[in-house]
């Protein structure tokens, strides 16, 4: 006897990290942002996991909805093109970010949002529309996405150079922009988009939603 099992490609296209990740930042309410920001000297004291839980906190409605929209927008772009690539770009930034803050930027004394994985999934997703369509020789999108990446790096030096956010008036909102969280997402998920692809761990995403596959296994 033989036993059958179906797979199909819409459930692996389906961006259930994605969906996950952000309801997790509108479930976490402002007020209770404070045990679970990146504060220096909580982390100092061993309270390691705002590394972590930083990126879901936020100051205020304006600063949530300005970081959490791009996140769900790209989050689901990113997943639904490729889960594994999605997963290790903000797997690696989740804790790169923190890191990078928490050690080179020392006149950061605290630091919320998820504006830096925002970085990494823009630049995740136009690295891997670049890789695809230069193997499809479309070079007009080549060239716009390249456009946008470099549009990206300018805001980055605007925020660098004037220390006030491009979107979100941080002035006005007693915050300042963190260039160094924005550069190391950027560099993760351009490193994520131009891996090498595996053709084992991907296999899924590269079937048309509609298509199954039967494994057959002798009895």
């Amino acid at each position: 006897m033989s036993h059958i099992r179906l797979q199909t490609g819409t459930a692996a296209r389906t961006p259930f990290a994605a969906v996950l990740l952000s309801a997790a930042a509108v479930i976490i309410p402002i007020a209770a942002a404070a045990g679970l920001e990146l504060d220096r000297a909580a982390v100092a004291s061993g309270q390691l996991w705002r590394l972590v839980t930083c990126h879901w906190t936020h100051y205020s409605f304006d600063h949530f909805l300005w970081s959490w929209l791009p996140f769900v927008l790209l989050g689901v772009l990113c997943e639904r093109d490729s889960r594994p690539r999605f997963l290790a770009a903000v797997g690696a930034a989740v804790f790169i970010i923190p890191v990078a803050v928490h050690f080179f930027t020392p006149g950061i004394e605290i630091y919320r949002g998820l504006s830096g994985l925002d970085s990494a999934l823009f630049s995740l997703l136009c690295a891997t529309v670049i890789r695809e369509k230069a193997v499809e020789k479309k070079w007009a999108w080549v060239v716009v996405t390249s456009a946008a990446l470099a549009g990206f790096a300018a805001k980055m030096l605007f925020e660098a150079t004037t220390s006030r956010g491009f979107f979100l008036d941080t002035a006005a909102s007693g915050m300042i922009p963190v260039p160094a969280a924005h550069l190391c997402g950027f560099l993760v998920g351009l490193v994520s988009g131009i891996w090498p692809k595996r053709k084992d761990a991907e296999a899924c995403d590269t079937r048309p939603a509609e298509a199954h596959r039967a494994e057959v296994a002798p009895a």
